[in-house]
């Protein structure tokens, strides 16, 4: 996370940057310090989201902790902010995961369904309310946007790079099959809160 504020800042992002901690974590909170906002929210990644999101900002700019950006990221988001309100994310890229990578990135410029490792935007006026909710959050923000605003979806070409970690940790197969059987799931009604009490649980 330090090393993501400090090339926002060398790379000179627009706008304002906040930092949603889930833990509650003193050395988060002194790394954050003079960088940016800090914000204490209950654990979920969905719920620190929502609870980080402004509504004094026109557009909003969803990153991972670990994500890794890129001037490229930036001239390209750039011109998009010039333009009408929109909402889109960027391809990502996972180190020693290429094809992994090239499949997620063809999948959601099929679908529209983003993932919050693509880094997520989108202009306030396209959303009412962000979905508050632990987990799934990414899919059900894709959801809603491409629901309402299908036509305004736009997919940059610029690249995000995402940590490899959990999929080295878990194996790619394992991976694959959690994520989508969490996915269908959810699509079939199961409650984002039940799958994220699993999720955990199983990743302890």
């Amino acid at each position: 996370m330090s090393t993501l504020l400090s090339t926002l800042t060398e790379q000179g992002w627009p706008g304002s940057v906040a930092v949603v901690d889930g833990a509650g974590s003193s050395v988060t909170q002194n790394l954050v310090l003079g960088k940016a906002e800090y914000i204490k929210s209950d654990r979920g990644r969905g719920l620190q989201i929502a609870r980080g999101l402004s509504r004094d900002q026109e557009w909003l700019l969803i990153l991972h902790a670990d994500s890794e950006i890129t001037t490229e990221m930036r001239d390209e988001l750039a011109d998009v902010l010039k333009g009408p309100p929109s909402w889109g994310r960027f391809n990502v890229s996972i180190p020693g995961l290429p094809v992994i990578a090239m499949s997620m990135n063809w999948r959601s410029r099929l679908t529209k369904i983003c993932t919050g490792d693509q880094g997520m935007f989108f202009h306030q006026d396209l959303l009412d309310e962000f979905p508050d909710q632990p987990l799934m959050e990414d899919i059900e923000l894709s959801k809603r946007l491409k629901r309402r605003h299908s036509e305004k979806f736009v997919p940059l070409k610029s690249f995000i790079s995402t940590s490899p970690r959990r999929w080295q940790q878990r194996g790619v197969v394992r991976t694959i099959i959690t994520m989508w059987s969490y996915r269908i799931r959810y699509y079939l009604g199961t409650s984002a809160e039940t799958l994220y009490a699993e999720y955990y649980q199983r990743n302890e």
